[in-house]
């Protein structure tokens, strides 16, 4: 398991990796990163149907439960990248750089 900022992550992003939102699917109708698929927490079993031959890339709103998450699927064997900082970094950075 690897841990990136969030932002540093997305400017180097990889196209073959899988960027998993798992904030609840509400948060998620407000606004993600574009390319996330959902997976709230309350289904952590469809985390296990993803492909082991990818990236998993992991975030949350402020990167405490997808370190948490990304350590599990470690452990069962899939690549993880745990995305710290969480929507909440990438939407500050967002931010930034539009008002520049």
């Amino acid at each position: 398991m690897r841990e990136v900022n969030i932002c540093e992550y997305l400017k180097q992003r990889h196209g073959g990796d899988i960027l998993v939102d798992l904030r609840s699917e509400v948060m998620y109708s407000f606004g993600t990163i574009s390319g996330a698929v959902n997976i709230p927490v309350e289904r952590i079993e469809k985390l296990y149907e993803l492909p082991k031959d990818k990236t998993v890339c992991l975030f949350c709103q402020v990167g405490e439960i997808s370190g948490q998450f990304a350590r599990l699927l470690s452990d069962a064997g899939y690549d993880t990248c745990d995305l710290s900082g969480g929507y909440r970094e990438y939407i500050k950075e967002k931010f930034k750089e539009e008002n520049l």
